[in-house]
Order: C-alpha cells, then sequence, then structure tokens
C-alpha cells in the first residue's frame, strides 16, 4: 500500500489550502468584507510593529535604569508629543507652504523643464563632431519634446495622486490614531509576547521556533534602525548641502530622499530623481552642485556611518533586491515597495530554519532501546 512521506502530505496540504482559498474567490461577497478589514487593520499593525523595533532599544534602557516599563512608554510618548509639537510650530508651516507651493506650480514646472530642455539642446546642436554640426544629424526623434511629454504626464500623475492623497487625510487619521494603542501594548508586553508564543508552541518544535524567532527579531530590529539612522543622517547632510546650493522646496525634497532611502541599493537614485529635475529647471548649472551633494551624502554613509551603525548591512543580493522592488512595486505600489525587504527576510529565516528542521529530522536515527 502507499504510504505518502513528508513532502508528499505537505505538499498536498499547501495544495488543499491553496483550493480553498480559489474556492472563497468564486464565492461573492465573501472576501470583501476581509479584504475591507484586512486593508484596515494592516496599516496600522505594521506602522506600530515599525516604531516598535525603533522605540524598543530605547524602553529596555530605561528600563536597565530601573524604570518600570508603563513609565517608560509614558515617558517616550511625552517626549514623542513634545517633538511633534515642535514639528508643528517650526517645520510644519515650512513643509506645508512648500507642498502646497509645489503642487500648484506643477504645470508651470513641466513647461520650464522644457523650456530649459530645449535650450540645453539647442546650445549642444551648435557643436559640431568631426566636423559636423549636431543638428544636422538626422537620428529621427525630437527629443526634447518626448521628455517634456514624459515629464509632463508624469507631473500630471503626480498632480492627481496628490490630490487623491489630500482626500484620504480623513481616513488616514482615523487608521493612524490606533497605532499608539497597539504600539503601547506592544513595548508594554515585550518579551510576554514571545513567551506566550513559545508556550503555544510543541515541545518538539520548541528550539527551532526559539532560533527562528530570534534570527527574525535581530534581522527586522537591525533593518529598521539601521535604516532610519542612516536616512535621518543622510537627510540631514542633504538638507544643509541643498540650503547652500540654493535648490527649491529643500525640505519637502529632503523629505522624499529619507523615506526612499528606507529602500536599499535604489533608494538614492529614487529619491535624486525630482531633486535634479527641479534643480534643472530652476538652473541647469546648479545640477552639478546637486549631485555633488547626493555624491557626498552617499560617500559620508557607506564610508563612515555604514560600519558604525549595526543592522545597516543586508544579507541580501543587489540582483535579489531589484526583482523584490520591482515585483512589489507591480503588485502592492510604494508602500509594497516599502515592506517587500522585511518581508522577504521574514520569508527567508523561516524557510531556512524549517529546511534545516526537517533535514536533521530526517537524518536522526531512531531510538532503539
Amino acid at each position: 500500500m502507499f504510504k505518502p512521506d513528508r513532502f508528499t502530505r505537505t505538499s498536498l496540504h499547501i495544495i488543499f489550502v491553496l483550493l480553498i482559498l480559489f474556492l472563497l474567490t468564486k464565492i461573492p461577497g465573501i472576501l470583501a468584507p476581509l479584504k475591507a478589514a484586512f486593508s484596515l487593520i494592516f496599516f496600522p499593525i505594521v506602522v506600530s510593529l515599525f516604531l516598535y523595533y525603533l522605540f524598543r532599544p530605547v524602553i529596555r534602557r530605561l528600563n536597565d535604569w530601573k524604570i518600570k516599563r508603563p513609565w517608560s512608554i509614558l515617558l517616550l510618548y511625552a517626549a514623542a508629543v513634545g517633538v511633534f509639537a515642535g514639528f508643528s510650530i517650526w517645520v510644519w508651516p515650512i513643509l506645508r507652504s512648500q507642498f502646497l507651493n509645489f503642487s500648484d506650480n506643477l504645470p508651470m514646472l513641466a513647461q520650464n523643464f522644457s523650456n530649459q530642455l530645449q535650450l540645453l539642446m539647442r546650445h549642444v546642436q551648435e557643436q559640431e563632431i568631426w566636423g559636423t554640426r549636431i543638428n544636422d544629424i538626422d537620428v529621427g526623434i525630437d527629443l526634447p519634446q518626448q521628455l517634456s511629454g514624459y515629464l509632463e504626464n508624469f507631473l500630471n500623475s503626480a498632480s492627481n495622486s496628490l490630490t487623491s492623497a489630500l482626500s484620504v487625510v480623513a481616513w488616514v487619521f482615523l487608521v493612524v490614531s490606533t497605532v499608539p494603542m497597539i504600539l503601547y501594548f506592544m513595548l508594554k508586553d515585550d518579551r510576554k509576547g514571545y513567551a506566550f508564543l513559545l508556550r503555544t508552541v510543541s515541545v518538539k518544535y520548541r528550539p527551532t521556533f526559539r532560533d527562528m524567532a530570534m534570527d527574525i527579531d535581530s534581522a527586522l530590529s537591525g533593518f529598521i534602525v539601521g535604516r532610519v539612522l542612516l536616512a535621518a543622517c543622510v537627510g540631514i547632510f542633504d538638507l544643509i548641502g541643498f540650503l547652500i546650493v540654493g535648490v527649491p522646496y529643500p525640505l519637502l525634497l529632503v523629505l522624499f530622499i529619507i523615506v526612499t532611502d528606507m529602500i536599499p541599493y535604489i533608494g538614492v537614485y529614487l529619491g535624486a530623481i525630482p531633486v535634479v529635475i527641479v534643480g534643472f529647471i530652476d538652473s541647469p548649472a546648479s545640477v552639478i552642485w546637486i549631485i555633488v551633494v547626493i555624491a557626498l551624502g552617499q560617500m559620508l554613509r557607506n564610508n563612515l556611518l555604514s560600519p558604525v551603525i549595526y543592522g545597516s548591512a543586508l544579507d541580501i543580493h543587489p540582483l535579489t533586491t531589484v526583482f523584490l522592488l520591482l515585483g512589489g512595486g507591480a503588485i502592492g505600489g510604494f508602500i509594497a515597495i516599502l515592506i517587500v525587504i522585511p518581508a522577504y527576510m521574514v520569508v527567508k529565516i523561516v524557510t531556512i530554519h524549517m529546511y534545516r528542521f526537517y533535514r536533521s529530522s530526517k537524518f536522526t536515527p531512531p531510538d532503539i532501546r
């Protein structure tokens, strides 16, 4: 009689689960409420988890100073309220003014970009290559017109996105207002939650679960804390450089650079694109200085900050990162791009530990007594 092995049984279980999920998608009205509830819960949990790893070292340090955990969290919240108040008084008016000014001037920026590009191309076409003027070389492409068309479409899309973003501010406020409560219990029940999960696991699997949980915790903590510290330091350096160079909307552009810098490898290029475009529209000569500022910021990060900030290095091949970011962007947009790398790290750790457990249990000799 056929007796399936462990791999066959596991494969059948996966197939049955996927079949059940597929059948559920064919039943109208079943997944719609679940999807709405998941989309409402997912964002606060992700933000709370991000802040948990960011603030957990502070809470543990306060505990080392014999301050009880609830009081430590309240002190942290008081400090956060103070920072938020300072941000609202000194930073937010400038940021809001730059944001509104930028959104109102998007059509004019596209036109100015087209004008600057045409002037640059006219100057280039007057040059000669081997005695032949570039203007006399027919390549069959009106490059300035095409580039300005692409930029205009991009800016129109960005303007529509900004309008849509402003229309959901109330929803975002409703969702984010739940984050402090979730974060409080995450910080308060820090090790208790891990101990509870460990008790729910069978004794046979506890060593594997313990090692897997520790690796996941270390990887997420190193990624989040390291990326935030690096992005903040580079953002401050770039802000100082942009103010010296005279880049328009410096605070808004630096905020975008800080957010995109959370994306490994390609985040620096994504953040530099709008800065270079805005600098080119304002003054083409300033583009060189903008590139110098961004390059110096990356040199400062890679050669000085990264070696001393824990967890700044990722055990992920750059090509794998590119594929993950492309897939995440295609599936879930910018939010998916931000979380696809940590999600991949978790899946990779879980897969490695499950494979090690499978191999060790497969080759462990039976206990014959």
